[in-house]
């Protein structure tokens, strides 16, 4: 029973300081979450990387003791990193570009742009997924562009002209 719950290494000093460990880890989460919306709440490879990151780096917080005060260290300053990592790319257009990559168009007049598709391996299944989610069709035709962007979302610009045939 020891070997499967490792209980033979527990005790209620350790557990309660785990659990002191694990708030404090929370507090600082939903104090990331409440200052710094944009790595929330906007998608984009950066922000993926740093919230793995995150996530890893205060899960080893909480269960080593010994690792705690060099993880919160190291939360700063990935923190630090990736604020100043976004405001050089607001103030520096290229770098955003290199960061992010340009937005890609993969549907134009209707016509689905293969090379583009094949390039960012996405099928035509997932793009009629994602036009069916957003405008409730399967039908390229009405659509005029359909975009890729640096989020990774795809953004789909309607043909008026034949939405209203």
């Amino acid at each position: 029973m020891n070997l499967l719950f490792g209980t033979s290494f527990l005790s209620v000093s350790s557990v309660f300081y785990m659990i002191i460990r694990a708030a404090i880890v929370y507090i600082l989460g939903v104090l990331l979450a409440r200052f710094h919306k944009k790595l929330v709440g906007v998608r984009n490879p950066l922000n993926f990387i740093v919230f793995v990151m995150l996530g890893s780096m205060l899960a080893t917080g909480v269960i080593m003791p010994e690792f705690f005060l060099p993880v919160v260290a190291t939360l700063f300053f990935l923190l630090l990193m990736n604020v100043s990592v976004t405001m050089l790319a607001f103030y520096i257009p290229p770098l955003e570009l290199l960061l992010k990559g340009p937005p890609v168009e993969l549907v134009k007049n209707g016509k689905i742009l293969w090379e583009q598709m094949e390039r960012n391996y996405i099928t035509k299944n997932e793009l009629l997924n994602e036009l069916q989610t957003q405008l409730q069709t399967r039908d390229l035709s009405m659509i005029k562009r359909a975009i890729l962007a640096s989020d990774g979302t795809i953004n789909f610009t309607i043909d008026e002209s034949k939405s209203e045939q």
